[in-house]
């Protein structure tokens, strides 16, 4: 994972691989220290992301119940492929905004 922050301060983390059970657990903490350790909303880059299962959702649910509590969003950019069509099925997109791109924010690159 990769963190990058565009001027207005939202926080953007590209996500570098998909988000199944095994990689969840991995990022979970550091999903966490993001929370609890920044004030900024959050974006995550799906742009690499080609497979999500149910603990990848989970996740993200997570993650947006949080910010939602402390008045924080989360956004999710580039989602395609079998994760838009599991969020969507799961109409994941009526909570949490899908969004194609990021004005001043080059995410392109990849740690």
């Amino acid at each position: 994972m990769e963190l990058l922050r565009p001027h207005d301060g939202t926080i953007v983390l590209q996500i570098d691989t998909d988000l199944d059970s095994d990689n969840v657990m991995s990022i979970q903490p550091q999903l966490e220290a993001l929370v609890d350790e920044n004030s900024e909303n959050i974006i995550l880059d799906f742009t690499h992301v080609k497979f999500i299962d149910s603990t990848g959702i989970g996740a993200i649910v997570f993650l947006f119940k949080r910010l939602t509590s402390q008045r924080r969003t989360l956004s999710l950019l580039k989602v395609s492929g079998q994760p838009y069509k599991l969020m969507t099925m799961l109409r994941v997109e009526n909570a949490i905004p899908f969004i194609e791109d990021i004005t001043g924010c080059d995410t392109s690159h990849s740690a």
